[in-house]
């Protein structure tokens, strides 16, 4: 099976940008194309490592209230 292919299909058909996707929606959608619990859990590592950006810079309500202080 090929993981990259599937996961890239995925992607690109999501409503909208893969990071503005809820796990659980994305869970879902992965789970349509897949039974298999192992398949399952390669595509959305695949998915969420190659796709997804992972930006440590976030700004959320606690940064806000620690700076300021």
């Amino acid at each position: 099976m090929n993981y990259k292919r599937i996961a890239h299909s995925i992607v690109e058909r999501l409503p909208t940008d893969v990071n503005n996707i809820s796990m659980s929606y994305l869970n879902r959608v992965i789970g349509d194309r897949t039974k298999s619990p192992y398949d399952f859990a390669k595509i959305k590592a695949i998915i969420v490592k190659d796709y997804m950006k992972q930006d440590t810079n976030h700004k959320t309500y606690k940064n806000y209230i620690k700076g300021g202080n």
